[in-house]
C-alpha cells in the first residue's frame, strides 16, 4: 500500500508553522511594549492607535499565515495516528473542482462502492490537492485507506 503521509511530512509543517509564528510574535512583543510605553507617558491616541493595530495585525496574521497550516497539521496527525479504514472500491471519476474539507484543500474522487440490494452506490473520498494525483482510471480496482472522508493510502489491485 503506498502511504501518502509519513512523519516527515508533520514535522515539516511543523516547522513551517513555528516560522510563521516566530515573526508575528515578534510583532505582537514590539506592539505590546508600545501600548505599556504609551500607558506609562500616559499618551491616549497612540495606546488605542496601538491597540488597535496589535488586534487587527494578530487577528489577520492569525487568520492568513497560521489557521490554515494549523488545520493542516491536526489533519496530519489524523492521518498518521488516528482511526483509519481500508476498502475495495472502484474507480469512477475525479471531479473537476477543488473543495476546502475541514481546512484542507481537496480534490473530490468519486469511486463505485461495492452492489447491494439497491444497486452500486457512489461513494466520494478528498485526495489532498498538495500531492499529484496517480493516473487512476475509470474502472480499476483500488484499494483505498482514508481517515473520515480523506484517503491517505492506496493499492492497485
Amino acid at each position: 500500500m503506498v502511504s501518502l503521509y509519513t512523519d516527515q511530512h508533520r514535522q515539516a509543517v511543523r516547522t513551517q508553522l513555528s516560522r510563521r509564528a516566530v515573526p508575528l510574535g515578534i510583532f505582537s512583543a514590539v506592539l505590546l511594549g508600545v501600548v505599556v510605553w504609551s500607558l506609562i507617558e500616559r499618551q491616549q491616541a497612540v495606546t488605542i492607535a496601538a491597540v488597535i493595530l496589535l488586534g487587527a495585525g494578530l487577528i489577520f496574521a492569525c487568520d492568513v499565515f497560521l489557521k490554515p497550516l494549523w488545520q493542516y497539521s491536526r489533519f496530519l496527525s489524523s492521518a498518521l495516528t488516528g482511526r483509519s479504514h481500508t476498502d475495495s472500491l472502484v474507480f469512477d471519476h475525479p471531479e473537476p473542482d477543488i473543495s476546502l474539507v475541514d481546512g484542507v484543500s481537496c480534490r473530490s474522487l468519486v469511486f463505485l462502492g461495492t452492489p447491494d440490494k439497491h444497486g452500486v452506490r457512489e461513494q466520494m473520498l478528498y485526495w489532498d490537492s498538495q500531492i499529484p494525483l496517480p493516473d487512476f482510471r475509470a474502472g480499476e480496482d483500488l484499494l483505498i485507506q482514508y481517515t473520515g472522508k480523506m484517503i491517505i493510502g492506496y493499492e492497485s489491485l
